[in-house]
C-alpha cells in the first residue's frame, strides 16, 4: 500500500441547504466550516461551501464537502460527485506519485496550494475528476484556524503551483514545506 487513503468527497448540488442538513442528520453534527467563495462565472465553481469533518490522524483527514453550484441542466451535471480526493501522507509523497504519473503520461489538470492542503487534480480516463493531496497541517488546530481567516473564505481555491518546480526542488534536497508557500 503506497499510503494512499480516501480523504473527501465532494457533492455538487442546487439544493444545498437540504442536502446540508441531510449530512448534518447523518453524520449527527452540526456542519464543519461553511463560506461564500467571490461570485464567478463558471458554472463548476461553488457559489457556497460546507465541510462535514469526521475524522483527524495528521496526514489523513476525511470529510464530505457540499458545493452550492449552478444549475446547468438536467441530470447528472446539476447534482452528484464534483470531485473526489485522496491524501498522501507527506508533500514528498505527492511530488513522488505525480513524476511516477508523469512518466506514464499523466499530467495534473491543475496543481494548488489551497492553504489546508497542495493538491493535484486529474481527470480518471472516464472523465471524473481526481484530487491527489497533502495536508499542510500537522494539527487540527492550525488548520481550523487557517480555515477560520478572511484570506482562506476569500479564496478556497488559493494559488497555482508548478509541480516541475517541486519536483526539481525535491531532487536537489529542498524543503518541500516551505517551497509551497512561495508564490
Amino acid at each position: 500500500m503506497s499510503g494512499i487513503r480516501l480523504s473527501e468527497v465532494v457533492l455538487r448540488t442546487t439544493d444545498y441547504d437540504r442536502l446540508c442538513d441531510f449530512y448534518s442528520l447523518l453524520l449527527d453534527q452540526p456542519r464543519s466550516v461553511e463560506m461564500t467563495p467571490p461570485p464567478s462565472p463558471e458554472p463548476d465553481e461553488p457559489s457556497r461551501i460546507c465541510f462535514f469533518d469526521f475524522y483527524f490522524d495528521p496526514p489523513y483527514t476525511e470529510r464530505i464537502a457540499v458545493f452550492e453550484c449552478k444549475d446547468v441542466g438536467d441530470g447528472p451535471a446539476s447534482r452528484g460527485l464534483h470531485h473526489f480526493q485522496l491524501r498522501v501522507p507527506s508533500i514528498e509523497a505527492l511530488v513522488g506519485l505525480y513524476a511516477r504519473l508523469q512518466e506514464h503520461g499523466c499530467r495534473p489538470v491543475e496543481a494548488s496550494n489551497h492553504g489546508p492542503g497542495t493538491s493535484f487534480y486529474y481527470l480518471d480516463p472516464d472523465g471524473n475528476r481526481l484530487e491527489l493531496s497533502s495536508l499542510n497541517f500537522t494539527s487540527r488546530e492550525g488548520l481550523r484556524r487557517f480555515m477560520a481567516t478572511d484570506e482562506f473564505k476569500r479564496n478556497p481555491n488559493g494559488f497555482p503551483l508548478d509541480p516541475e518546480r517541486l519536483v526539481a526542488a525535491g531532487r536537489a534536497g529542498g524543503n518541500l514545506n516551505e517551497l509551497i508557500w512561495e508564490r
